[in-house]
């Protein structure tokens, strides 16, 4: 299965209030949209907002705010399930 490592792009966009992550990650997946929803699955946070001013969404699958690319790194196994390979779960 292919190996993606998912990089933050503009850390000061108010997404990143639901996200309890923002570094990069990479991620086991069969495809990049599987790798974005584990990632946001894995760090997705609730967030508060006044009323009337909409709810912060994760970044993770939003291409404007995290870039999505293969991973070559030998240092992680590429056989095995879905998975955040880094950072490694606590």
């Amino acid at each position: 299965m292919p190996l993606w490592e998912l990089s933050p792009v503009d850390l000061l966009d108010a997404a990143w209030e639901a996200s309890s992550y923002r570094g990069k990650v990479i991620v086991r997946a069969r495809d990049e949209q599987d790798a974005r929803d584990a990632a946001e699955r894995a760090f997705a946070v609730k967030t508060r907002f006044k009323p009337g001013a909409g709810i912060t969404a994760p970044p993770w699958k939003r291409r404007a705010l995290v870039t999505a690319a293969i991973c070559t790194d030998a240092r992680y196994a590429a056989e095995g399930p879905t998975e955040i390979l880094y950072p490694a779960p606590l």
